[in-house]
């Protein structure tokens, strides 16, 4: 039998004391008090009558239902026994089942990343931030921050997301906006190309009709790179001094602006998205380069 602890052994004592309580309470009490010295001094104050009224209210409370119970509840919890080597398979039996059922609704192929399933450590497949260099941070004509990062580790996809409002867990909603991107590696997905970097073009503002009717300007107060178990960095902030990107770079950034503009016009004439759907992308969305060489 295992040894309870000490603030469930004075919850039983004063039972113990007036022989009020099972015999195998009395066991579990006996076997403490033979390795505890602290509770052999309480129990000694218990049978000597001191203090006598705290003792008193402490019995009154342990002897109504509730205490009755939540001693009871203590105890079992103290003095649960190891899991035998059966129930160990079944458990682990259970648990791979329960993460087969998940991959397969959620997608081999780590689809389910940005959703509650990434949160969890086990499927968290984002890199971590110490594998992400930073390697290029420019500013565009267009006033847009051009930023390229490349992984030290295996990496197939990536996320990212633009002009998010920050929820403060007392304020809630501050009016303040930031933009996040991360690298991910899905284990399962053997037909990824490893990427060996990726180019992200944030327009660090749009203008927003809101619910009042009146347009407003949201501008990013900052830019992090996150990685796995919510890490992050700033590669950005709001007044900070970055260089103007080479004309190199202002030529791939355009052309990747470019097409990606044209696609979103082609699904309006298609019908496939709303005039004002895909001007709020082009607004607040990132463009994406991704690059296997």
């Amino acid at each position: 039998m295992s040894r309870i602890p000490c603030n469930v052994n004075k919850d039983l004592l004063p039972l113990y004391v007036d022989d009020v309580c099972s015999e195998e309470s009395k066991s579990m009490v006996e076997e403490h008090l033979a390795g505890c010295e602290k509770c052999q001094e309480y129990y000694e104050a218990l049978k000597e009558g001191i203090p006598e009224e705290k003792i008193a209210e402490e019995k009154e409370g342990l002897l109504s239902e509730e205490k009755m119970r939540e001693a009871a509840v203590s105890v079992i919890k103290a003095t649960k026994k190891e899991i035998t080597k059966s129930q160990t398979i079944k458990a682990a039996g259970i648990v791979a089942a329960v993460i087969l059922a998940l991959i397969v609704l959620e997608g081999l192929d780590g689809s389910y990343m940005g959703g509650w399933l990434g949160k969890i450590p086990l499927f968290d497949i984002r890199l971590k931030v110490d594998d992400v260099r930073v390697t290029e941070v420019y500013e565009l004509d267009n006033g847009y921050l051009y930023v390229t990062v490349e992984p030290d580790k295996k990496c197939g996809m990536c996320y990212a997301g633009n002009l998010q409002e920050v929820v403060d867990e007392e304020k809630g909603l501050t009016g303040e906006y930031e933009g996040v991107f991360g690298l991910e590696n899905a284990p399962l997905d053997v037909d990824a190309i490893r990427i060996k970097s990726y180019s992200f073009i944030f327009p660090l503002s749009k203008k927003v009709k809101e619910y009042d009717g009146d347009v407003r300007e949201r501008q990013d107060s900052a830019i992090y790179l996150e990685g796995k178990g919510d890490k992050r960095i700033k590669v950005w902030e709001k007044g900070q001094e970055v260089k103007k990107a080479p004309p190199e770079i202002e030529g791939e950034a355009r052309k990747e602006i470019e097409e990606t503009d044209a696609w979103s016009e082609g699904g309006i004439r298609k019908g496939e998205i709303t005039a004002a759907d895909a001007a709020e992308d082009a607004a607040g969305s990132v463009y994406i380069i991704s690059r296997d060489k």
